[in-house]
């Protein structure tokens, strides 16, 4: 029971330390590990307690000295005052597995053009529009160029042009954890790499599962003896920013994205005009009414 509670508590600090790296916009934790690099002056790779707190700040990562303790209690895991900060980002990153792993499959699948399991600059040429690279604008770089820099960024070992599918997962496990909702991982996936939405099994339109997602995320928020109307109102009150009891297309994105529900532009769109009405607003309880909770 001890341990379960432990690991509960592990969890909740790292997932805590996701929400700050995706609100500062960190591009996953390489710019931590960098922060933790500069603060190990002897370069052993280890930190003491006062060095990892620092570090933690420099990061503009900032937790209770509770929280700091605990964390650094759980990865001395030799007892000599010491974390080794490499199994700690390690402990923090979110693995890649369901829904995140699928559309990174989808995404490295539709590089591999000839099913090699190795993705080359030709591959990736086909699917990376590189005429739209500043660099290649302004005459700088050519269109090969600037390819093989972005494919680069992908290459954990040696730069030779080519990537694995372990070298695109491993990329995007670092970025993903900056992002702790698995709907906002997989939008991004699917927009970045221009994916089309898989076709539901049961023959669902988009619009039901988007339907479906918010009432799940409204169930997550929902506190026990509440009803969940009343929470989805509450949410919605306050991105009513003129109290008009309706609310515009930006208001309904800032909505949703409170809620971790994060869609593609036509998408969202296509959401929104479900519910609004010919004035192009939605009436929040209209939406409510739509939405049919169970309370």
């Amino acid at each position: 029971m001890a341990t379960s509670l432990k690991n509960e508590r592990l969890q909740e600090i790292c997932g805590n330390l996701r929400e700050q790296l995706f609100r500062n916009g960190t591009k996953g934790l390489s710019g931590v590990a960098r922060v933790f690099r500069s603060a190990d002056f002897n370069g052993n790779k280890k930190l003491d307690k006062e060095e990892f707190g620092e570090a933690l700040s420099f990061a503009g990562l900032f937790l209770s000295s509770q929280d700091v303790s605990f964390l650094f209690r759980n990865f001395d895991r030799d007892n000599d005052g010491n974390i080794n900060y490499d199994e700690l980002l390690h402990g923090i990153q979110k693995p890649l597995a369901g829904k995140r792993l699928e559309v990174t499959k989808r995404a490295f699948n539709k590089l591999d053009k000839d099913g090699s399991g190795v993705v080359d600059i030709k591959d990736f040429k086909l699917a990376y529009d590189a005429s739209k690279h500043p660099d290649v604008k302004e005459g700088v770089k050519t269109e090969e160029q600037a390819a093989m820099q972005f494919l680069g960024t992908f290459e954990r070992g040696i730069k030779d042009g080519k990537i694995t599918f372990a070298e695109f997962a491993a990329y995007y496990e670092d970025l993903g954890s900056s992002i702790p909702s698995d709907e906002y991982y997989v939008a991004m996936m699917r927009s970045v790499w221009k994916l089309k939405p898989k076709v539901s099994k049961d023959g669902s339109s988009p619009i039901d599962t988007y339907m479906r997602l918010l009432a799940k995320k409204i169930q997550q928020k929902t506190k026990t003896g509440q009803r969940e109307s009343l929470t989805l109102k509450k949410i919605f009150d306050f991105f009513d920013a003129d109290e008009s009891k309706a609310i515009t297309l930006p208001e309904f994105t800032a909505a949703l994205e409170r809620m971790g529900l994060i869609l593609k532009a036509a998408d969202l769109k296509a959401f929104f005009d479900h519910f609004a009405g010919s004035d192009k607003r939605i009436s929040t309880m209209e939406f409510i009414t739509k939405m049919n909770l169970d309370d």
